[in-house]
C-alpha cells in the first residue's frame, strides 16, 4: 500500500499542480474539475495520514465524504457542458435526488464504518454522462479535431474508470471477506485505473490551458 499510495498521490498532485497553474485560463470551463481534484488529493493525502500517523489501516468512512463530493464536482462538469443539448432542469433534479440519498445512505441504509455503496451507483450515473457526452459530439460533429479536444480526454478518463471500476465497487465487500489474495488483485487493478484516470485528466487540462493560449495569442 505505502508505495502504491504514494505514486497515486504523486499523480494526483500533478493533475492538481497543471490545473492550478493553468487555472486562470481553464476556470470558466473547468473550475468544477479543479475543485474535485481539490478534494480527491485532500482525501488521498487524509488516508496517509490515517496510515502512517495514526496506523489506521482501513479509513472506510472517508468513503462516505468522498464519494458524494466526487460525484457532485463531476456532475456539475457535465452540466455545464451539456450546457442547452439536454433539459438542465431535469439534470439537476437527477443530482438533488442522488445527492440527498447520499447523505440519507450513512444514517439509515448502511453503517457508517462501511465501505460506501453509493460509488456504484454513481458510478453508474458518471458512464451514462459520458457516454452522452460522447454522443452529443457525434451528433454536432463540431469539432474538427478530437484529440485536440480537452473534454475529449477528460471525458474518456471518466468512461474508463467508472466503468473500469463498476464491478470492483459493487463486489467490494464481498471480496474483503472473501479473499484477501484476491483483494490484493484488484486493489492492483483499481490502481492502475487510477493513474490512467488522472493522467487522461492531466493531459486534458494541458490541452485546455495551450488552447486558451492560442486563442489569445
Amino acid at each position: 500500500m505505502p508505495g502504491r499510495l504514494f505514486v497515486l498521490l504523486a499523480v494526483e498532485l500533478f493533475a492538481l499542480i497543471a490545473g492550478t497553474f493553468y487555472f486562470r485560463k481553464i476556470k470558466k470551463r473547468f473550475l468544477y474539475l479543479h475543485l474535485f481534484l481539490v478534494v480527491a488529493f485532500t482525501t488521498e493525502i487524509s488516508k496517509a495520514i490515517l496510515y502512517y500517523v495514526y496506523d489506521v489501516r482501513h479509513n472506510l468512512e472517508l468513503s462516505h465524504y468522498y464519494f458524494p463530493l466526487e460525484f457532485l464536482f463531476l456532475a456539475l462538469l457535465y452540466l455545464k457542458e451539456f450546457d442547452s443539448f439536454v433539459n438542465r432542469k431535469w439534470l439537476k433534479v437527477l443530482i438533488g435526488v442522488f445527492m440527498l440519498y447520499c447523505l440519507i445512505n450513512p444514517i439509515f441504509l448502511q453503517d457508517y464504518s462501511e465501505y460506501s455503496q453509493v460509488r456504484s451507483f454513481s458510478s453508474i450515473l458518471l458512464v451514462v454522462f459520458s457516454i452522452f457526452y460522447f454522443y452529443r459530439v457525434l451528433t454536432e460533429a463540431k469539432i474538427g479535431k478530437l484529440a485536440n479536444e480537452p473534454m475529449i480526454w477528460i471525458n474518456t478518463a471518466v468512461l474508463l474508470y467508472f466503468a473500469g471500476s463498476l464491478f470492483y465497487n459493487v463486489l467490494f465487500t464481498i471480496i474483503l471477506e472473501y479473499s484477501k489474495e484476491f483483494l490484493k488483485l484488484g486493489a492492483t487493478y483499481f490502481h492502475i485505473l487510477n493513474l490512467i484516470f488522472y493522467s487522461l485528466i492531466t493531459i486534458g487540462i494541458i490541452k485546455a490551458g495551450r488552447q486558451h493560449e492560442t486563442k489569445q495569442a
